[in-house]
């Protein structure tokens, strides 16, 4: 039998760290079951749905890992899942495709602090949930951009929430954009147009 973890893996982004966390794995004979990973500043980040034998030990997995990982400054953490039902910590149920609709939530100007709290606590008062968030800051002007990939339930006035975000954001002079799933597939895969051919005279 075997048991699923969730595990996330933060170290120096250096060459030969992926290879370290796949050699750990395997020494624990365990697998990757989804994994995303990310480098910011420098610093290699992965979150891994990952797989092991019922009777390994999860601290022993976390000190294998973070053994395996040390050159690379590896620190580890662990959540299982079935413990944290038990606590009381149930995640968040996806809701049914058929129940909601993806849209992408598009800000940007000059950074100021306050602006992803004060969207987090609107987006809640619909039961938006955030599935997705990229954001950078661009330093050298003092600008950021961040992204934020939204499960909209069905039945939420988006053209209202449209607004409300822009009037919020409007003494602030930063660019909203809300964009359904639908128009993002239309600009990233155009369909192919028709060649249009003329006969030569």
């Amino acid at each position: 039998m075997a048991r699923q973890y969730v595990m996330s893996v933060m170290a120096v982004n250096r060459v030969g760290i992926l290879a370290a966390l796949g050699t750990a794995l395997d020494e624990l004979r365990g697998s990757f079951v989804d994994v995303s990973q990310a480098v910011m500043r420098q610093y290699f980040t992965m979150i891994i749905a990952v797989e092991f034998p019922d009777e390994r030990d999860p601290a022993v997995i976390v000190e294998h890992i973070q053994a395996v990982c040390r050159p690379f400054g590896g620190v580890v953490t662990l959540k299982d899942p079935e413990e944290d039902a038990a606590m009381g910590l149930s995640p968040l149920e996806a809701a049914a495709d058929d129940d909601t609709i993806e849209y992408l939530l598009r800000i940007s100007g000059n950074d100021r602090p306050g602006v992803l709290r004060r969207v987090a606590h609107r987006l809640a008062q619909d039961g938006i949930d955030v599935v997705d968030l990229y954001g950078v800051r661009h330093d050298e002007d003092n600008t950021f951009v961040t992204c934020l990939q939204l499960a909209v339930p069905k039945g939420v006035n988006v053209a209202f929430l449209q607004k409300d975000l822009s009037l919020m954001f409007g003494e602030d002079a930063l660019t909203v954009g809300l964009f359904h799933d639908h128009v993002l597939q239309a600009i990233s895969q155009p369909e192919p147009q028709p060649v249009l051919r003329t006969r030569s005279a």
